[in-house]
């Protein structure tokens, strides 16, 4: 699958790199402003990693260029389907893309939508599922999606700063509280993965009667975490 990314920014690198990562010989053209778009010609994909006030003029640029039955993949927010669709050839499929920067790792989470051919969509799925997992939803929940997994890992950023704060005050140092950190949510993520049983059930497998694990718990709940996160989410989902 020949690619071609356009725009240079945090995602677009991230993507470069995590391919580079699952393949080291492979190729990837990543244009940024001003240079040739000749590459495009013989992509297989085009993956558009602009800003969303960038996008018109992208695709126009990019229209005359790309041939039939390639696949234009936007990552950018509040960008729907049809108005992609409307600057393109009928013969040029469209998918909508959200990421998010953890890719780079080869752990990322992307949200998936398409009306077009089957292929366009098996196409992205391809694509990132080498960096990570992948869900197909419905356009409609793009934004949610972008709220959810695009911005998510902020979220977790916070959380792990304000976590490797409360080591240090233990008495850790910074580098063993951020690996003691890190190491902790990754185990539970893979844990939440794995298992079919709900978090709650998870979480109770972990507090044990009058143990330690409870009372921080209910430090977190007479913090309000459960409905500070939830609000956030809806906050970033609705702006």
């Amino acid at each position: 699958m020949h690619l071609v990314i356009i725009g240079n920014g945090t995602i677009g690198r991230a993507i470069r790199e995590a391919l580079h990562r699952v393949d080291p010989l492979r190729e990837v053209a990543m244009l940024g402003r001003g240079e040739s778009i000749a590459a495009v010609a013989d992509a297989d994909v085009v993956l558009l990693c602009v800003k969303p006030h960038q996008i018109q003029d992208a695709l126009e640029t990019l229209a005359p260029t790309m041939r039939p039955g390639t696949t234009l993949v936007s990552v950018a927010a509040k960008t729907t389907l049809a108005s992609l669709r409307a600057s393109l050839p009928t013969a040029i499929g469209v998918v909508r893309a959200m990421p998010n920067l953890p890719v780079g790792e080869l752990a990322g989470m992307t949200a998936l939508a398409c009306e077009s051919e089957p292929k366009d969509l098996e196409r992205c799925e391809e694509l990132f599922g080498t960096m990570g997992r992948t869900v197909r939803i419905e356009e409609r929940l793009m934004d949610a999606a972008t709220a959810m997994n695009g911005c998510g890992p902020a979220y977790v950023y916070l959380i792990v700063e304000a976590w490797i704060d409360a080591g240090i005050k233990l008495g850790f140092s910074y580098e063993t509280a951020r690996t003691l950190v890190a190491q902790t949510l990754l185990g539970a993520a893979a844990s939440v993965l794995a298992s079919d049983e709900h978090p709650a059930a998870l979480k109770t497998a972990v507090t044990t009667p009058a143990g330690c694990t409870i009372a921080g718990l209910m430090q977190l709940e007479d913090g309000r975490i459960r409905s500070t996160i939830v609000r956030a989410v809806l906050a970033a989902a609705e702006a």
